[in-house]
């Protein structure tokens, strides 16, 4: 194996990963050695220049298996890769585990070439079975720039035709939050719980087809909506599907799931709108249910918005529904009644709410006595909080601290 690394630091830490996975299995040459000495090449890309140092390598070297290490400033560029015909691509800072992960799955596509290297001996283990399609990372790294805003011509979309062979990009994002009460998953393998997820999701959107991109601490689903429909919503069978996944994950894994839902955009160019859109459901009181939130539930009445601020702002004062309809002037039987049809709630309950999300955060992130939390919170008793917490939740206070945030990559 060959590192085409300049940055020092990346170079030794990547070696470092190499040496402590593989235990000497895989030889890293320094110098050029013969062509078909070297099995795998990983090449640093900072600037234009990398790619055709890339195109003469593979010229000399047409059985390597060349994996690019993308510079984040050129995403932009990973087209190319696919132009070269590569089948991988990494992007720095690369997470360990990613980086083994990646390896593994070349090695044993090397192996089944007939390749010298052995798998089996390599691994000690069978290598995790590859990707639907090995367009896969040039479609993450195209739907990254896609959601942050990046992307802006409709040239850029042409090309990223080839990526989304189905019926074209996604029109739709769901925001995936989560934790886990299985304490069967190891530090260094955190990700096996984000892989349970994608593949119960991705099983009921066969025909359809998903996209997943992950985050530290959130997933994103990519979902193209048929076009006779005007919301995830009015999706009745996709939303079902979803339920339907949230269920068994709970029920088999012990995995509790939350889900907002942005808006559909059949314009491409505005789907990171729907992120954010789906970012923000996730976080607003729930119109209906807890675990499925739509962005278009939320209030879009200033004067409502106003109040459920002022509400987030003052949750933990003692709070009442003549002081918050104070804010806008509105009498409190007017207020009561237009309050809950924009929110789904009435003051109570959604103040109810807006209290426990403060509490996740603080059995989460505190070591406070849940008689500290639920106090600091405004409920008379430690027992009233955690009936009102489970019954919300689903777990009490003491089993929701038992519980750990699923990390996704």
């Amino acid at each position: 194996m060959k590192l085409v690394v300049k940055d020092q630091m990346e170079y030794e830490k990547l070696e470092d990963w190499i040496t402590e996975e593989f235990m000497g299995s895989i030889a890293l040459v320094e110098e050029e050695v013969k062509p078909s000495h070297i099995h795998i090449a990983i090449f640093e890309v900072s600037t234009w220049l990398d790619w055709v140092k890339i195109h003469r390598f593979q010229k000399r070297h047409k059985e390597c298996k060349i994996i690019p290490l993308l510079e984040p400033s050129l995403l932009y560029t990973s087209p190319l890769a696919m132009e070269l015909k590569l089948s991988s691509l990494l992007v720095k800072a690369v997470k360990k585990h990613k980086f083994i992960r990646m390896l593994k799955q070349v090695i044993g596509g090397i192996s089944s070439e007939g390749h010298i290297l052995n798998s089996d001996n390599v691994l000690g283990h069978h290598p995790e079975p590859k990707k639907g399609n090995h367009t896969f990372p040039f479609q993450e790294a195209f739907l990254r720039r896609l959601l942050s805003g990046e992307i802006n011509s409709e040239e850029e979309l042409i090309q990223s035709r080839p990526l989304f062979p189905m019926d074209g990009l996604p029109n739709v994002v769901c925001f995936i939050q989560g934790f886990t009460r299985c304490t069967s998953w190891k530090e260094e393998q955190e990700w096996q719980a984000s892989m349970v997820i994608q593949g119960h999701l991705r099983k009921r959107f066969q025909e359809e087809g998903v996209s997943f991109l992950s985050y530290r601490k959130h997933l994103l689903m990519l979902i193209r909506i048929p076009s006779k429909y005007g919301s995830l919503k009015h999706w009745k069978q996709g939303e079902a599907r979803i339920l339907d996944a949230i269920g068994e994950l709970e029920r088999e894994y012990g995995i509790h799931l939350y889900i907002g839902v942005g808006s559909i955009y059949r314009e491409p160019l505005l789907l990171h709108h729907s992120y954010r859109e789906a970012y923000k459901a996730r976080r607003t009181s729930p119109y209906e249910r807890l675990t499925l939130r739509y962005y278009e539930e939320i209030t879009k009445d200033q004067q409502i918005q106003k109040c459920t601020d002022y509400i987030a702002h003052c949750c933990t004062d003692n709070l009442s529904i003549k002081q918050v309809a104070e804010q806008i002037n509105f009498s409190v039987p007017y207020f009561s009644r237009i309050f809950k049809q924009e929110t789904g709630r009435n003051f109570v309950e959604y103040v109810t709410f807006v209290r426990l999300q403060r509490a996740v955060w603080l059995l989460r992130h505190t070591n406070h006595t849940i008689e500290y939390i639920a106090e600091e919170l405004g409920f008379n008793t430690p027992n009233y909080f955690s009936g009102t917490f489970k019954k919300y939740v689903g777990l009490s206070p003491r089993e929701y601290r038992g519980t750990e945030e699923i990390i996704f990559i």
